[in-house]
């Protein structure tokens, strides 16, 4: 969805799912690059009505009319659901048995990140920026917590309480970025890296990823990404969040988020 900044709707997130799925068993595919078409990876989850319908979603209105709406706002039930089917298809890329590289030029903010951190790899062209902006006005962010899990304690907190983002040279020094390329050099860099790992059969690279993945499993990765959903289920409670929403409605959300920023 170029023309939109590939803010991640239902529909686009579903084609994805069903994309990852379907090259998971095809055996000609050793390896999946995710990429952005367009001026960017990402701008994060949509905040328009063409957001649509969640998975485990019951209310069938639009997410800005639940906030706004007549009535108490969304239940616990759609609340949940909301973050942890996010996290579900974050989590997909994360188990799926073949790697999974994040192509990543420009912006990968808000909900996009959890995309591209989930990847086995990432590689990001110079004028890549990745952050989570929605903490001044919205939620925690379910995505934080990858963010932990690749930069440590305080740069991780130093992101969660500002929504400050990371340049490409900061991605590579934290430990975000496995490489940085100049734009016009990232596709061709990354299917020269992609074809360096399909030279190695795939059930081999199948069980190596693994491996690595239990190591990390271990430790609580999954169980600290659905914990930090339970936390973030609580956003649409939150004051700020009703501003922002009230903001959006009257301004549109270019504005809002300016005058949030």
């Amino acid at each position: 969805r170029p023309e939109q900044r590939n803010s991640l709707n239902w529909p686009m997130l579903e084609e994805v799912s069903d994309a990852l799925k379907k090259a998971e068993k095809d055996t000609d595919v050793r390896v999946i690059i995710i990429k952005g078409a367009g001026p960017c990876f990402s701008a994060g989850h949509d905040l328009s009505p063409a957001m649509g319908k969640g998975r485990r979603q019951i209310d069938d209105r639009p997410w800005n009319e639940i906030l706004n709406g007549d009535g108490d706002g969304p239940s616990v039930w759609d609340t949940r659901a909301r973050v942890q089917d996010h996290l579900d298809f974050d989590l997909e890329i994360w188990n799926c048995w073949k790697p999974v590289i994040a192509q990543v030029h420009s912006y990968c903010l808000g909900g996009s990140i959890g995309m591209a951190l989930s990847c086995d790899l990432l590689i990001a062209s110079k004028d890549a920026r990745i952050g989570y902006p929605p903490v001044r006005s919205m939620a925690p962010g379910e995505e934080i917590s990858l963010f932990s899990w690749h930069i440590g304690l305080k740069r991780a907190k130093w992101l969660s309480l500002t929504g400050d983002s990371l340049t490409a040279k900061e991605m590579l020094a934290f430990g975000v970025a496995n490489w940085v390329f100049p734009k016009d050099k990232l596709d061709a860099e990354t299917r020269k890296i992609a074809r360096r790992i399909a030279n190695i059969d795939s059930e081999l690279l199948s069980l190596s990823k693994t491996l690595v993945n239990r190591i990390f499993e271990q430790q609580g990765f999954s169980h600290s990404m659905k914990s930090s959903g339970e936390i973030v289920s609580f956003g649409p409670r939150l004051k700020a969040l009703r501003h922002f929403e009230k903001m959006v409605k009257e301004k549109g959300v270019k504005a809002a988020a300016a005058e949030r920023d």
